[in-house]
């Protein structure tokens, strides 16, 4: 049974190209103007029982409810009680419009619950026909919303920045997720967090068993900006006050021929350097103690198609790290 109708979710992903191609996953610009296929029907009414609201109103993720697992041999139809869960969690995603929190937790409840199990055999099979969206997409959803909704009373974050925290929300404890963030949004001032400066931030931090109070998380990431090792933490430089007139005036290349806004992109580059370098040292810790021989003997060919693809990724890093005078002469042999 095709259920169809439309849903947008612009915010899943930071419209930021720093947030999306920078850190990104396997997602194309534009592919969250989601279109939902589906109709509530008689859910409106449902909705409206369990949360107090109509299928106008955006839910929030307190009436949402709470996840629950469903065995794979259960293959009895909905109960009542479930379709009111269903609607609520498809009503949740069709008004989802800021947070990632909403739908991930909605995603979460109708996959554990097995929500779907009327119309569709599995989740990914009920992802790409009512919701066309990827099964990875939904998943990052599902880890992302705990994440956003520990730090939503400091402010509302978007998944990109919520995948930044998550290791530290797992490593080093909810407090001291928040704690970064609420420091790295303090430290920006007026300028915008993105999910590079939460990389940059994360990347800093000492391991968990030296890191002993959330509190602590201020004086690693002033000394750390300080230091230069968090240039994006560092506040911003002071704005020279204009010349009066009459005086010399400095042209806009300044002394070394380098304009305002080649300084800016500079900055900004060290700065995606640095959280790249971050994310390949993690890479590497990750990838060692007998990964690959375990892969290889779970499965070979998967195990060897990643090797590849691992390998191949990292010759075309460094490809495009080459030296820039390299690159030059090759372009022109």
């Amino acid at each position: 049974m095709s259920r169809r109708r439309t849903l947008n979710i612009p915010s899943a992903i930071s419209s930021d190209p720093e947030d999306e191609d920078v850190f990104g996953g396997d997602y194309e610009p534009g592919q969250y103007a989601l279109s939902m296929r589906g109709a509530t029907g008689a859910g409106g009414s449902v909705v409206a029982e369990l949360t107090g609201a109509d299928l106008s109103t955006p839910l929030s993720v307190a009436q949402l409810p709470t996840p629950y697992d469903v065995a794979e041999t259960v293959t009895a139809p909905l109960t009542e009680h479930e379709r009111g869960h269903l609607a609520v969690c498809e009503q949740a995603l069709h008004g989802f419009r800021k947070s990632v929190v909403v739908a991930g937790k909605a995603l979460e409840v109708i996959s554990r619950g097995r929500l779907y199990r009327e119309t569709h055999g599995t989740f990914v099979e009920y992802l790409d026909d009512v919701w066309e969206i990827r099964k990875s997409q939904a998943y990052r959803m599902i880890e992302a919303w705990p994440v956003a909704a520990a730090v939503s009373p400091i402010g509302d974050i978007n998944e990109g920045q919520a995948r930044e925290l998550r290791p530290v929300f797992q490593e080093y404890g909810q407090e001291a997720a928040v704690a970064l963030y609420r420091e790295v949004k303090e430290l920006r001032g007026d300028r915008r967090v993105t999910a590079a400066d939460l990389a940059e931030a994360r990347a800093v931090l000492p391991p968990p068993k030296q890191l002993v109070r959330p509190d602590q998380v201020r004086d690693v990431l002033t000394v750390a900006a300080a230091e230069g090792r968090a240039p994006r933490l560092a506040p911003p430089a002071p704005q020279v006050p204009a010349q009066a007139s009459g005086e010399h005036q400095a042209d806009e290349a300044g002394r070394d021929g380098v304009s305002r806004n080649e300084v800016d992109e500079g900055a900004e580059a060290i700065a995606v350097l640095e959280a790249a370098l971050a994310q390949q040292r993690q890479i590497y810790d990750q990838v060692g103690g007998g990964v690959l021989a375990a892969a290889l003997l779970y499965d070979s060919a998967r195990g060897e198609h990643l090797r590849h693809q691992l390998r191949q990724y990292a010759n075309r890093t460094a490809y495009r790290m080459r030296d820039a005078s390299e690159g030059q002469e090759a372009s022109n042999a």
